[in-house]
Protein backbone atom coordinates (compact mmCIF):
# COMPACT_ATOMS: atom_id res chain seq x y z
CA UNK A 1 0.00 0.00 0.00
CA UNK A 2 1.35 3.53 -0.70
CA UNK A 3 1.92 5.81 2.03
CA UNK A 4 -0.63 7.80 1.34
CA UNK A 5 -2.34 11.19 3.13
CA UNK A 6 -6.10 12.06 2.95
CA UNK A 7 -7.80 15.10 4.70
CA UNK A 8 -11.72 16.07 4.91
CA UNK A 9 -11.73 17.34 1.25
CA UNK A 10 -10.18 14.19 -0.23
CA UNK A 11 -12.23 12.27 1.74
CA UNK A 12 -15.57 14.23 -0.04
CA UNK A 13 -14.06 14.47 -3.61
CA UNK A 14 -13.04 10.79 -3.66
CA UNK A 15 -17.28 10.03 -2.14
CA UNK A 16 -18.28 12.12 -5.02
CA UNK A 17 -16.39 9.83 -7.64
CA UNK A 18 -17.24 7.10 -6.41
CA UNK A 19 -20.61 7.88 -6.80
CA UNK A 20 -20.54 9.42 -9.69
CA UNK A 21 -17.72 8.42 -11.83
CA UNK A 22 -16.12 11.36 -14.06
CA UNK A 23 -17.25 15.05 -12.57
CA UNK A 24 -17.23 18.16 -13.85
CA UNK A 25 -14.50 20.19 -11.99
CA UNK A 26 -17.01 23.40 -11.78
CA UNK A 27 -19.82 21.64 -10.27
CA UNK A 28 -17.41 19.76 -7.57
CA UNK A 29 -15.09 22.76 -6.57
CA UNK A 30 -18.67 24.61 -5.99
CA UNK A 31 -20.29 21.98 -3.94
CA UNK A 32 -17.09 20.95 -1.63
CA UNK A 33 -16.64 24.95 -1.69
CA UNK A 34 -13.17 24.46 -2.99
CA UNK A 35 -11.37 26.25 -5.80
CA UNK A 36 -11.71 24.39 -9.53
CA UNK A 37 -7.54 24.71 -9.47
CA UNK A 38 -7.91 22.80 -5.86
CA UNK A 39 -10.30 19.94 -7.70
CA UNK A 40 -7.97 19.54 -10.69
CA UNK A 41 -4.71 19.03 -8.22
CA UNK A 42 -5.87 16.50 -6.22
CA UNK A 43 -7.27 14.73 -9.24
CA UNK A 44 -3.92 14.82 -11.03
CA UNK A 45 -2.22 13.63 -7.27
CA UNK A 46 -4.91 10.23 -7.22
CA UNK A 47 -4.00 9.56 -10.51
CA UNK A 48 -0.05 10.04 -9.47
CA UNK A 49 -0.61 8.39 -6.40
CA UNK A 50 -2.26 5.42 -8.01
CA UNK A 51 -6.09 6.06 -6.43
CA UNK A 52 -7.57 7.09 -9.58
CA UNK A 53 -7.00 4.92 -12.72
CA UNK A 54 -9.03 4.75 -16.42
CA UNK A 55 -11.57 7.19 -18.13
CA UNK A 56 -14.34 6.53 -15.17
CA UNK A 57 -12.96 7.24 -11.68
CA UNK A 58 -12.15 4.14 -10.11
CA UNK A 59 -10.96 3.95 -6.81
CA UNK A 60 -8.17 1.53 -6.09
CA UNK A 61 -9.00 -0.23 -2.62
CA UNK A 62 -5.08 -1.63 -2.44
CA UNK A 63 -4.38 1.76 -1.99
CA UNK A 64 -6.89 3.36 0.19
CA UNK A 65 -5.65 0.71 2.41
CA UNK A 66 -8.92 -2.14 2.12
CA UNK A 67 -7.08 -5.02 0.68
CA UNK A 68 -8.80 -7.64 2.72
CA UNK A 69 -11.96 -8.87 0.96
CA UNK A 70 -13.97 -11.19 2.89
CA UNK A 71 -16.60 -13.56 1.54
CA UNK A 72 -19.57 -14.37 4.39
CA UNK A 73 -22.26 -16.57 4.24
CA UNK A 74 -25.29 -15.83 6.01
CA UNK A 75 -28.38 -17.90 6.89
CA UNK A 76 -31.47 -16.44 8.06
CA UNK A 77 -35.16 -17.95 8.46
CA UNK A 78 -36.64 -17.92 4.89
CA UNK A 79 -40.13 -15.64 4.14
CA UNK A 80 -40.78 -11.90 3.71
CA UNK A 81 -38.65 -10.72 6.84
CA UNK A 82 -35.30 -11.96 4.45
CA UNK A 83 -35.38 -9.04 2.44
CA UNK A 84 -35.32 -6.96 5.71
CA UNK A 85 -32.33 -8.56 6.44
CA UNK A 86 -30.30 -8.36 3.35
CA UNK A 87 -31.47 -4.58 3.53
CA UNK A 88 -29.62 -4.32 6.83
CA UNK A 89 -26.63 -6.64 5.70
CA UNK A 90 -26.24 -3.58 3.05
CA UNK A 91 -26.05 -1.00 5.12
CA UNK A 92 -23.15 -2.58 7.38
CA UNK A 93 -19.96 -0.18 7.03
CA UNK A 94 -17.37 -1.77 4.12
CA UNK A 95 -20.11 -4.04 2.56
CA UNK A 96 -19.73 -3.58 -1.09
CA UNK A 97 -22.13 -6.52 -2.62
CA UNK A 98 -25.15 -8.78 -0.90
CA UNK A 99 -26.81 -11.06 -2.76
CA UNK A 100 -29.49 -13.34 -2.01
CA UNK A 101 -29.56 -16.80 -2.52
CA UNK A 102 -30.90 -19.91 -2.86
CA UNK A 103 -29.81 -23.12 -1.09
CA UNK A 104 -28.02 -23.50 2.01
CA UNK A 105 -27.29 -20.24 2.88
CA UNK A 106 -29.49 -17.20 2.45
CA UNK A 107 -26.75 -14.43 1.30
CA UNK A 108 -23.18 -14.16 0.50
CA UNK A 109 -22.31 -10.63 1.87
CA UNK A 110 -18.66 -9.31 -0.04
CA UNK A 111 -16.87 -6.88 1.72
CA UNK A 112 -13.19 -4.90 1.57
CA UNK A 113 -11.60 -4.20 5.16
CA UNK A 114 -8.35 -3.10 5.96
CA UNK A 115 -7.21 -5.75 8.54
CA UNK A 116 -7.32 -8.69 10.54
CA UNK A 117 -9.31 -6.27 13.07
CA UNK A 118 -11.62 -4.20 10.69
CA UNK A 119 -12.65 -8.10 9.39
CA UNK A 120 -13.38 -9.22 12.78
CA UNK A 121 -15.66 -6.09 13.80
CA UNK A 122 -17.61 -6.36 10.86
CA UNK A 123 -18.17 -9.96 11.32
CA UNK A 124 -19.53 -9.22 14.75
CA UNK A 125 -22.07 -6.46 13.44
CA UNK A 126 -22.95 -9.50 10.92
CA UNK A 127 -23.68 -11.87 13.75
CA UNK A 128 -25.45 -9.21 15.99
CA UNK A 129 -27.47 -8.07 12.77
CA UNK A 130 -31.51 -8.53 13.36
CA UNK A 131 -32.91 -11.72 11.88
CA UNK A 132 -29.10 -13.63 10.88
CA UNK A 133 -28.83 -17.18 12.59
CA UNK A 134 -25.47 -17.92 11.80
CA UNK A 135 -22.55 -17.20 9.08
CA UNK A 136 -19.18 -18.14 8.39
CA UNK A 137 -17.00 -16.04 6.73
CA UNK A 138 -14.09 -16.71 4.39
CA UNK A 139 -11.01 -14.78 3.57
CA UNK A 140 -10.03 -14.37 -0.34
CA UNK A 141 -6.29 -15.47 -0.49
CA UNK A 142 -5.94 -14.74 -4.22
CA UNK A 143 -7.72 -12.84 -6.64
CA UNK A 144 -7.74 -13.79 -10.00
CA UNK A 145 -10.43 -11.22 -11.62
CA UNK A 146 -12.26 -8.40 -10.08
CA UNK A 147 -13.69 -6.23 -13.06
CA UNK A 148 -16.15 -3.73 -11.85
CA UNK A 149 -17.10 -2.69 -15.57
CA UNK A 150 -19.67 -4.58 -17.35
CA UNK A 151 -19.46 -5.34 -21.23
CA UNK A 152 -14.99 -6.11 -20.75
CA UNK A 153 -16.46 -9.70 -19.29
CA UNK A 154 -18.10 -10.90 -22.53
CA UNK A 155 -16.95 -11.84 -25.62
CA UNK A 156 -17.57 -10.38 -29.19
CA UNK A 157 -20.15 -12.99 -29.92
CA UNK A 158 -21.92 -12.62 -26.73
CA UNK A 159 -22.55 -9.43 -26.75
CA UNK A 160 -23.92 -9.60 -30.37
CA UNK A 161 -26.25 -12.17 -29.07
CA UNK A 162 -27.20 -9.69 -25.52
CA UNK A 163 -27.64 -6.67 -28.22
CA UNK A 164 -29.54 -8.22 -31.53
CA UNK A 165 -32.18 -10.21 -29.19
Amino acid sequence: MANITLDETDFRLLRELDANGDIDADEIAEELDVSQSTVYYRLEKYRDQGILTGTVSHLDRHELGLSMTAISEIKTVYGPEAKEVGERLAQLSGVQQVYSMIGEMSFYVISHVRDHDHLQSLIEEIIETEGVENSATHIVLRTFKEEPRLLVNYDDEDLEKLFNS
